[in-house]
């Protein structure tokens, strides 16, 4: 029951946010030569930091993010480039995904740690390794593209890494996650998404999940999904919104490789060259918006002056702030809306209400929006 209404939750505030698109999206710069297979990206100290998959030497390189120009190549020096895949980081440390696993018969997954103060005192460093294998992999069998133990995406979460797979077989995405310390560890599968498509890079901040990839098609995409202390990870993909990315924002069979963030609402995106089958397109970095995370990021503030009490409450509940309120909306357990007010005062009825749980949803005059969770009793 609670999972169900923790999915009814999550369909609610999906639709409450749909408002708000990813805009702004444009060309950053061309990425050198020496990144031509960009697949990861970092943004660190106003720098841009990318790697490329397998085929190079371990080494990071450091792009000035005006003019996209080489500044350094960091080299990790007891390391090896299998197949790295993504970067992500916490306060301390840089994260390297080594686990690309086109064929499916890799073993040897890893993910190499490095110390930041390391990283920004020299051009050489040393790093830690967490190996991990996938606890549902029974069959190591060659399948090049034909199966669903590949990834190319993950993100640290507290103490945790976490792992987005990359589905040849059904274009599903499966959530890993194993332990930030080193070790060895079986990868926990704790959610799967119906993305529809192959997921290749993923970045967090505190309000959202923003992951890149592209579809059967050929077509790049960006899935949006919003973090909320209410859902459990069991159900971390549910009510996720997909923007697939138009011909005019970046070409169809771009190869999408890695995505982060460099400031409030602000994203990078990359993609590798392509030259294939009569496709030829450069490695290039491309930057846009998000006005949810921007918006959320009010909200936070106006949060901050928003009271209703009592809560739980039988009847009559008061709400601090009114006079900033633009709209009120109460919302069911099955997502659909009870009471609507356009006039808010501050004083709010919902004794004919049945017992239950029930979304309170407030839009400010300054456009911005917030959720608060209510109990009729």
């Amino acid at each position: 029951m609670l999972k169900k209404i923790a999915l009814i939750i999550v369909f609610v505030l999906n639709i409450t946010f749909s408002f708000s698109q990813i805009e702004d999206f444009k060309d950053k710069f061309e990425l050198p030569n020496d990144v031509s297979e960009t697949s990861g990206l970092l943004f660190l100290n106003g720098k841009i930091i990318t790697h490329n998959d397998s085929g190079d030497a371990a080494n990071l390189y450091e792009l000035d993010s005006l003019t996209g120009n080489l500044l350094r190549t960091i080299n990790i020096s007891n390391a090896t480039n299998i197949d790295w895949e993504d970067i992500t980081e916490d306060e301390t440390y840089i994260y390297i995904g080594d686990f690309g696993n086109n064929v499916g018969n890799r073993k040897d997954l890893k993910i190499y740690r490095i110390a930041k103060s390391d990283y920004l005192a020299s051009d050489s460093v040393t790093a830690e390794t967490i190996s991990f294998a996938y606890e549902d992999q029974t069959d190591f069998t060659e399948r090049i593209n034909m199966h669903n133990f590949d990834a190319e995406a993950f993100v640290v979460i507290d103490n945790s890494l976490y792992i987005f797979s990359k589905n040849w077989s059904d274009f599903k995405s499966n959530l890993y996650k194993i332990p930030k310390t080193i070790g060895n560890y079986t990868a926990e599968k704790i959610s799967t998404g119906n993305v529809n498509g192959l997921i290749t890079g993923a970045t967090v901040n505190t309000e959202a999940y923003l992951l890149c990839g592209s579809d059967s098609t050929g077509n790049p995409f960006i899935i949006y999904i919003r973090r909320s202390p209410i859902f459990s990870e069991d159900i971390f993909f549910a009510g996720f919104d997909k923007t697939t990315l138009s011909s005019s924002q970046m070409e169809q069979f771009s190869q999408v490789e890695a995505i982060t963030a460099f400031d409030n609402g602000k994203f990078y995106i990359s993609r590798e060259k392509v030259d294939r089958n009569g496709i030829n397109l450069p490695q290039k970095l491309y930057e846009f918006k998000d006005d949810r995370l921007k918006t959320l990021s009010t909200d936070k503030h106006q949060l901050k002056d928003l009271e209703i009490s009592p809560n739980p409450t039988s009847g009559i509940i008061n709400i601090s702030n009114s006079e900033n309120i633009f709209s009120l909306s109460i919302y069911n357990a099955l997502g659909k809306e009870v009471i609507q007010q356009s006039t808010v005062n501050s004083q709010v009825d919902i004794s004919q209400l049945p017992k239950g749980m029930y979304l309170m949803r407030v839009r400010f005059k300054d456009s911005s929006t917030i959720i608060k969770k209510l109990i009729k009793l």
